[in-house]
């Protein structure tokens, strides 16, 4: 039996019933149903593996190696084949062997030109849907495609405390993405006061795709036997049933990019789920069309065989820093401690691995018969957020150097895509060569896309610039005069500059250029990768490593005071967002001095890592400090040194004490100077009716004419009790103060506790719809045994929903 929550039934029943949908006649609740009675224990079996995963405490270099070479595995077609065979194929289908093992990505059903990665270059942008002035932002922004997001930014059931909703804003997103397909948007759209309109004709539209929620995400809203439904089911059907004649219409298709996904039993299930929608529909094999979020560690220790499973419908595969380094640092939480996560940017080594592990993989499954390309890796997000002219520390000063760093993120992403497969023994060629046919073998130009998190023109342009221009050009940006412009005695490049020489340095590290500044392309010759053994293990591939150590061997480096102190503030802030129903929340990150948006992956890196220095007590490697705050240019920030902690201090739970009564002071001083700022443009409002009162009483000689009573009575007189609540109602602030100390004392439980949490912004979710009290005391229930749990619910102590939170954040199935 199938029960809809009954206020989405009653304010969204337009997204259920039957639908008549490529010319057949479908139940939405029903397919549901469906779906989750047929797969739900499939994708319970798949979320248990992970949690035994996390908990095996065999070494990593044991309990994370890749397969033995004759573990086998099964495609939904139930052929069965060895982690050799199928690693095989894939060099076959490179080398252009024609094989029993040959494999390769949609041969069957080709890619549509409007979601290619290849053929649409420029930026991703990804948000939710909801309000709808968002959608109508996505389509008007000079972008490739628009990732509508039912993932990281809007879990299917969350609602906060006193938000005012009776329903998840997913499900208004629902209904958006129908209403702006079906053309139902009012021209122009007002919303808060503000005009909006879809600028482009429908033809011009970037491509749409939808973001699926992971497995592991449960939806409250549906339950079938009594049991919350997978969420990836609801979202897929909904999606797919209200929207597919309106794209397939429109000239489109139904994509969605698929994230989370760690191993190939969890793949399989996903594409057991499209294929029974595609035969549900009508639907040619393969019709419905994924991207990967390869944003797991562990994803790549079997990213062949994912690719494998998944060949009839993969188009690209995105790499992100986020969630992965996450990943790492969980993969390694009992064994080892990161350095600071802040210095693993996408320029370290490991990143590097990743993002050419990722292209490689693309590039020898994307190939078909006829040697045209099929698939294609897309870059990480672009996610410094630029600030308003109206900043009320005048930040914006600094949006020149986001706009610089968009532009060099996607110059380095483009040529890190640029392979030259040689049939010559070079080991190094530039791409001038290539392009004037000095070398013989043919050049691939992979990174074309990459995502992007604001709509901000400046911004897009500046991004899309390295991803669209022609070959030719590529060299031509890379020489041009070098410009700079000085924001407060510091010069900062142009966008529009060359490439200074410590950009040009750290190029040249990377390998992208050699000495003179010329571009150089990775260059595979036939005979490295030849073999499944060479393609792991050959050190000329991966940078003097094998694949393995190239990819998961923790970095060396240091753990800072500054940068602990830096990670606790970047995951309260978001922890706050979060309590306050903000799941995408850019937040001013004082060490960048700009905008930084955050989501559940940032707030993994942080949290994670945060837990591991505690878990270990780990050593401080460089004499540092716990600062208070001050008010700064920066605004409110960490700036004053008040713990000293000297090189070979253990981080200990009381100096994360310290560290925690630190951040609580920066919260109440944080407050203060929003407070200051309301009160300072609520008197200015008035400026110039105070300002005549006082030129009256002081113009010859002070009250001669008028007296102090008289000029205070006068400027009274002319400012009414309206017009002062209007100012005081237009400078609110926009978050519920009351969770600052509720995200701290959660970050005190999560991050003291020996429980290690894999998601732990779900604790915050199902923390933030309850009453302070019965908050508190699920709180400390989540940190306790289950039985403990169980106990206290048998004797009333706690409410029964508390275990099904606690199996919730647990993953417990």
């Amino acid at each position: 039996m199938i029960e809809v929550d009954s206020s989405v039934l009653r304010e969204y029943g337009d997204l259920f019933g039957e639908k008549l949908v490529n010319g057949r006649r479908v139940s939405v609740e029903g397919l549901i149903e469906e779906l989750t009675r047929e797969l739900r224990a499939e994708i319970d079996r798949v979320i248990r593996a992970r949690r035994e995963w996390l908990n095996d405490r065999r070494p990593v270099r044991t309990k994370a190696a890749f397969p033995q070479w004759d573990e086998k595995f099964t495609d939904a077609d139930g052929n069965v084949k060895t982690f050799k065979e199928i690693v095989q194929g894939l060099i076959d289908n490179f080398l252009g062997r024609e094989t029993p093992l040959r494999w390769g990505l949609n041969w069957n059903v080709p890619v549509p030109d409007d979601l290619h990665p290849l053929k649409n270059p420029g930026l991703e942008i990804t948000g939710p849907w909801y309000p709808m002035n968002r959608a109508i932002h996505q389509i008007n922004a000079d972008v490739a495609s628009m990732m509508e997001d039912e993932e990281d930014a809007s879990p299917a059931w969350f609602i906060p405390r006193g938000s005012g909703r009776t329903t998840a804003a997913v499900w208004e997103a629902r209904r958006i993405v129908n209403k702006v397909l079906r053309g139902d948007v009012p021209q122009p759209y007002y919303e808060g006061g503000k005009e909006y309109r879809i600028k482009k004709p429908r033809e011009k539209w970037p491509t749409l795709i939808h973001r699926v929620p992971g497995l592991h995400i449960l939806d409250f809203d549906i339950r079938v036997d009594g049991k919350p439904a997978p969420a990836i089911i609801t979202s897929v059907v909904i999606y797919t049933v209200n929207n597919y004649d309106l794209l397939k219409k429109a000239g489109s298709g139904v994509y969605f990019y698929v994230p989370k996904v760690q191993t190939p039993d969890e793949a399989l299930v996903i594409e057991k789920i499209l294929r029974k929608v595609e035969d549900k529909l009508g639907l040619r094999r393969g019709e419905l069309k994924i991207a990967m979020l390869y944003e797991e560690a562990r994803a790549g220790l079997y990213l062949p065989v994912i690719f494998w499973i998944w060949r009839e419908r993969l188009v690209k595969s995105n790499n992100g820093r986020w969630d992965y380094l996450g990943s790492l640092i969980e993969m390694w939480k009992d064994e080892a401690v990161y350095p600071d996560p802040q210095n693993i940017t996408m320029t370290h080594p490991v990143m590097m691995a990743y993002q050419k592990w990722n292209a490689l993989m693309c590039l020898m499954a994307g190939l078909d018969r006829e040697g045209r390309l099929n698939a294609g890796p897309v870059g990480g997000m672009a996610a410094v957020m630029l600030y308003r002219a109206d900043d009320p520390y005048q930040r914006h000063r600094f949006n020149q150097r986001a706009l610089r760093a968009i532009w060099l993120d996607k110059l380095r992403e483009r040529l890190i895509g640029l392979i030259f497969v040689t049939e010559e023994p070079v080991k190094k060629v530039t791409l001038r060569e290539v392009l004037e046919g000095k070398v013989k073998g043919r050049l691939f130009d992979l990174f074309r896309q990459s995502w992007v998190a604001t709509p901000e023109e400046s911004y897009v342009k500046a991004g899309n610039e390295p991803l669209r221009a022609s070959l030719e050009e590529l060299q031509q940006m890379i020489n041009r005069p070098v410009k700079f412009v000085e924001v407060d005695g510091v010069k900062i490049p142009t966008v529009d500059s060359g490439l200074t020489e410590q950009e040009r340095q750290l190029f040249i590290r990377l390998g992208l250029l050699d000495e003179q500044g010329n571009i150089t392309p990775w260059v595979i010759r036939p005979d490295m990768l030849d073999t499944p053994e060479k393609l792991l293990g050959n050190p000329e591939l991966w940078g003097g490593k094998d694949l393995w150590t190239a990819l998961f061997e923790p970095p060396k480096g240091d753990i800072t005071a500054e940068h602990i102190q830096h990670a606790f503030y970047m995951a309260a802030n978001y922890g706050f967002q979060l309590l306050n129903g903000n799941l995408a929340a850019a937040i001013d990150d004082y060490e960048l001095g700009q905008r930084f948006m955050n989501d559940l992956a940032t707030y993994r890196i942080f949290s994670t890592w945060l837990w591991t220095l505690l878990r270990h007590n780990a050593v401080i490697t460089k004499d540092g400090a716990f600062k208070g705050p001050a008010r700064t240019g920066l605004g409110v920030i960490p700036a004053e040194d008040r713990v000293k902690v000297a090189a070979g201090t253990r981080f200990t739970e009381e100096l994360f004490d310290k560290l925690w009564d630190l951040h609580m002071e920066w919260t109440l001083a944080f407050y203060d100077d929003l407070d200051r700022i309301a009160a300072e443009r609520i008197l200015h409002r008035f400026v110039n009716r105070v300002r005549s009162a006082v030129a009256e009483a002081y113009k010859a000689g002070p009250f001669r004419y008028q007296s102090p009573r008289d000029t205070a009575k006068k400027i009274a007189e002319s400012i009414t009790v309206e017009e002062l609540e209007r100012a005081v109602v237009e400078n609110q602030p926009r978050f519920d103060r009351s969770f600052a100390p509720v995200i701290m004392e959660i970050l005190r439980a999560k991050l003291k506790s020996p429980m290690y949490l894999q998601h732990g912004g779900r604790l915050i979710m199902a923390l933030a719809p309850l009453p302070d009290e019965e908050r508190d005391a699920v709180l400390r229930a989540i940190f306790s045994p289950r039985e403990e749990v169980e106990r206290l619910v048998k004797e009333g102590k706690l409410k029964p929903y508390a275990l099904e939170l606690y199996d919730y954040v647990h993953d417990a199935r």
